[in-house]
């Protein structure tokens, strides 16, 4: 019995009893470094809740989402961009940020999760609200975070961190700490090593752009 390939394979998630104890998870424990590629001048830690990513909640629980190096943090969010305008740097930041506790992470890279239904799919696809209800699922499962390929990271060594939280910004400072720290963050304009492992390692190109006379 064969089912056609032509079709997308990734089915909704069982319910969230199912997941619950079952569902294979790894860490991070406390305190293990990850990163994250975000606006400049805002908090590392924003946690969103409109639907407009992968892994999102809804209400008052968010998503940040998150990787284990700083290359994949880019890829991400520089999706399907081959050439970058110099200028556009300035824009974004990239942190290096930590949780103090230990989380419960669902480790959706794991082939035990097959049995639930889950496929490669759902690093990939634009069905955006089928992925959802798989964050709802397993957040509701017990799951602090996902463990999931980056879509645009072909050499699937290091992965991406889909974390739950409060949704907004939660980033703790000295005045008002909280469980999710930033260790430092700096302007990609200051992180040429960064333009050139994109241009190395995927070809991606940071160029300038030519003045006008």
């Amino acid at each position: 019995m064969n089912v056609s390939r032509a079709q997308q394979h990734l089915k909704p998630p069982p319910s969230p009893d199912t997941l619950r104890g079952r569902f294979p998870e790894t860490g991070p424990a406390a305190r293990t470094t990850i990163y994250r590629s975000h606006a400049a001048g805002l908090g590392a830690w924003w946690f969103s809740s409109n639907g407009g990513g992968r892994f999102d909640l809804t209400g008052s629980e968010g998503t940040c989402y998150t990787a284990e190096t700083e290359l994949i943090t880019l890829l991400e969010a520089w999706s399907g961009i081959y050439v970058i305008p110099r200028p556009e740097l300035v824009k974004r930041d990239i942190s290096t940020v930590i949780v103090r506790r230990d989380l419960r992470l669902a480790d959706a890279t794991s082939n035990r999760a097959i049995q639930f239904g889950l496929t490669s799919e759902m690093f990939t696809t634009t069905d955006d609200p089928l992925t959802q209800q798989w964050a709802k699922a397993l957040h509701e499962a017990g799951f602090d975070d996902i463990r999931y390929l980056a879509r645009h990271d072909l050499k699937h060594v290091d992965a991406c961190i889909a974390v739950f939280a409060a949704s907004g910004d939660q980033t703790g400072t000295d005045e008002e700490p909280s469980d999710f720290a930033v260790l430092g963050t700096e302007n990609l304009l200051d992180r040429p090593d960064l333009w050139e492992a994109l241009e190395e390692e995927a070809g991606i190109v940071v160029l300038d752009i030519p003045r006008s006379f």
